[in-house]
């Protein structure tokens, strides 16, 4: 399964595509980043501005269309401190939301620092007891105590890089004293949630955010290291930082941008984000600091796959993608699936008995399969018009490996398997070609019938035969019991599968080892 996870935070917006396997194993297929910074002149009045936005929407645009290009069959996407913090932040999910169809759901500081956990989890050693992770975004800081396991204990803070330039660093370059005041700030707001990060002084601290991986790599090539392939187990001293901190006080943004190991796109916050994690290794005794290439992104494929064992389990059993996506909606909509596949047994039998009077091919008989078993999905909104509604979820959910023109198909399919039959005069069926709509007229029909040899919901119907001749089709049902109401319905519901094949159609009920057919007259539909 090909899964999707994007992180809209205050800096940047990031994308990891990975497939997850049946066992939950993740494969990496492509990840990116779009710095954006939202969060620029946002915090004083707690307002994304109109620039930040239309960035934040552009970048996620064009991850919509990079993960449609590759096949991505589930979407999960957080907004952490800006987003959750601005007072236009459900307005620039909503926005995100009608251009993309992605839904972006904010998160608070809590979970945040629990997404970092679960992201750099394979990473920590604790061999020397509980590891801190910390992670400096451009509005918050998430400081994590952790095991393996489980989290011992978090904080979040009010002091990302682009929160505290804007407020403390002013100049450029930067002076000390105000690199000072950064340092300040983070200590009287860290100095008191201390206590909240029980951790043994000989624990590893682990920095996963891309200040921190562009600082470690900057001291890295300063201390005359050949360039690092990756930015991944990284080593900094707390001595190397606070160089690297005097070396920024001498240089304008220009010149900053030059030093080796630089990330351009960082010049303007970078001394900022460097103070903050100066004062965090001293106020939590950490002479140095290893970096981690995870992040909130890799958290959030891993609490993904935390709440969705049943439906990657669905991958060892269902390989084929459209076939899922089938059995994910049965599953989200609650669908009896014993009722379904009894229909689909029904409607694949007929299918293939007439397939001489219909005509269609093997991708429309898949198809017919897919309606089957979910053409009772409306229920799960009210019974009375189940059709209807189920017509309204399938063009209203994501139908991972399904086409457009595959979805309104199946949703015309499933919105005339009972009701009225199809009329020009409705928009999503006069919007078909003539093909097509010829198509839904028939599967739709033979759904009908199937459905109504099912009625009782208690599969009494063990064979259909079909049996066509230049005159009539007749419709041989084998039944283990009386099947009542599967008669009463069947004499309801087959008139229109006669109308769609043109051709007079008889349903005869044979009990199960008898010689005694009960005939079934074809009448005109009725709606139900």
């Amino acid at each position: 399964m090909r899964v999707a996870a994007i992180d809209v935070g205050t800096n940047s917006v990031h994308l990891l595509v990975a497939d997850v396997g049946p066992d939950g194993e993740i494969t990496e297929v492509e990840k990116s980043r779009v710095q954006v910074e939202l969060g620029r002149g946002a915090f004083g009045k707690h307002t994304i501005t109109a620039d930040a936005m239309e960035r934040g929407i552009e970048a996620l645009v064009g991850f919509k269309q990079a993960m449609d290009l590759l096949d991505v069959e589930t979407t999960v996407a957080v907004a952490t401190a800006v987003v959750r913090e601005a007072k236009n932040g459900s307005e620039f999910c909503r926005k995100i939301r009608e251009k993309t169809g992605i839904h972006v759901k904010m998160i608070d500081g809590a979970d945040e620092a629990r997404l970092v956990w679960l992201g750099v989890r394979p990473d920590l050693d604790v061999s020397k007891g509980p590891a801190l992770v910390a992670d400096i975004g451009g509005g918050s800081v998430q400081i994590v105590s952790c095991g393996a396991r489980d989290i011992v204990g978090s904080v979040s803070l009010p002091l990302g890089h682009i929160r505290l330039s804007e407020r403390f660093v002013p100049s450029d370059p930067p002076t000390m004293d105000e690199l000072r005041a950064v340092r300040k700030e983070v200590r009287a707001r860290l100095e008191p949630v201390l206590g909240e990060l029980p951790a043994g002084m000989d624990g590893s601290l682990v920095g996963t955010s891309g200040s921190i991986r562009t600082l470690a790599r900057m001291a890295t090539l300063a201390r005359g290291n050949a360039e690092p392939l990756h930015d991944h187990g990284l080593v900094m001293e707390r001595s190397e930082l606070k160089k690297l901190m005097e070396r920024m006080t001498e240089s304008t943004r220009s010149q900053l941008a030059e030093i080796p190991g630089m990330d351009p796109r960082r010049k303007a916050t970078l001394p900022a984000a460097a103070a903050v994690l100066y004062q965090l290794m001293k106020s939590l005794s950490r002479d140095r600091i290893v970096t981690s290439e995870r992040s909130v992104r890799d958290g959030i494929l891993v609490d993904w796959i935390q709440r969705h064992q049943p439906e990657i389990a669905i991958q060892r059993s269902v390989s084929q993608p459209r076939m899922r996506a089938i059995v994910r909606m049965q599953e989200r909509f609650e669908v009896n699936r014993v009722h379904a596949e009894q229909v689909r047994r029904i409607a694949v039998s007929l299918f293939d008995g007439l397939a001489k009077l219909h005509g269609l091919g093997a991708e429309e008989r898949r198809l017919l399969e897919f309606a089957c078993l979910v053409h009772d999905i409306g229920h799960h909104i009210d019974a009375r018009d189940h059709n209807r509604h189920g017509h309204y979820l399938l063009l209203n959910s994501r139908l991972t490996a399904f086409t457009e023109p595959e979805v309104a198909l199946l949703a015309n399919v499933v919105r005339y398997h009972r009701g009225e039959r199809p009329k020009q005069t409705h928009t999503h069926f006069a919007g078909l070609s003539r093909q097509d709509q010829r198509t839904v007229e028939v599967l739709a029909a033979i759904i009908r019938l199937a459905d109504a040899l099912d009625r009782s919901r208690h599969q009494p119907i063990r064979d259909v035969r079909v049996k066509v001749s230049d005159e009539r089709v007749t419709i041989e049902a084998v039944a283990r019991e009386e099947a009542f109401l599967e008669r009463w319905a069947a004499a309801r519901r087959a008139g229109v599968l006669e109308d769609a094949l043109e051709r007079p159609l008889t349903v005869v009920l044979v009990p199960d080892g008898s010689a005694s057919p009960a005939v079934v007259p074809a009448t005109a539909d009725h709606v139900q």
